[in-house]
């Protein structure tokens, strides 16, 4: 019965993460863009019941991505050989949504809580940030304005709406963390320890 729960409220994150990452707040025109906070019910699935549980749910978020990104066609017509394509499916998919399950790490923190779960968050959205500047660099620096070079092109375009996504969801975290009632979503399930 543990588990039939857990399962459900991980489905119900999980739903909730693809629903608010098809609201964006800004665009880029070349994919990504800001959305609202569509990362945070993601991130909290494995606070909320652990790191296993956690890259379940960013794992099948990972696929939703990549599947939404083939029916809408814009990404594998631009990448050039196999080896992009890896480095596309890897670098923009697999493992920057994967790492968003590694918030589970924040899941048996008692001391400082709040600041633990900010941190691991910070660090986790930056790890998602290099993952989609190595496939800037790789795939999309091509399209980098004359005597603009690769590197920086994608450190300009990658950071520029990844900047606004860890702002506005460490601001939503931040919040809810400060209030008493909603803190308690942050707690680890007592049915996962």
């Amino acid at each position: 019965m543990k588990k039939t729960r857990i399962l459900c409220e991980c489905a119900l994150l999980l739903a909730l993460g693809i629903v608010l990452s098809l609201i964006e707040v800004y665009k880029m025109p070349m994919g990504g863009g800001i959305t609202i906070v569509s990362m945070l019910p993601i991130l909290l699935a494995g606070t909320r019941h652990g790191t296993r549980w956690g890259l379940c749910v960013s794992a099948l978020m990972a696929a939703f991505q990549l599947i939404q990104a083939v029916i809408q066609g814009n990404v594998f017509p631009y990448v050039q050989s196999g080896f992009a394509i890896v480095v596309c499916v890897l670098f923009d998919y697999v493992v920057p949504f994967g790492a968003l399950g590694l918030s589970g790490l924040t899941s048996t923190a008692q001391k400082n809580r709040k600041w633990v779960i900010l941190g691991t968050y910070a660090v986790l959205i930056v790890l998602r940030f290099v993952c989609h500047y190595i496939t800037g660099v790789v795939i999309w620096g091509q399209w980098a304005p004359e005597g603009m070079g690769k590197y920086l092109y994608s450190l300009l375009y990658n950071g520029g709406y990844m900047l606004g996504e860890f702002i506005l969801t460490l601001a939503v975290t931040g919040l809810l963390l400060s209030i008493p009632s909603s803190a308690r979503l942050f707690r680890r399930d007592a049915a996962t320890r």
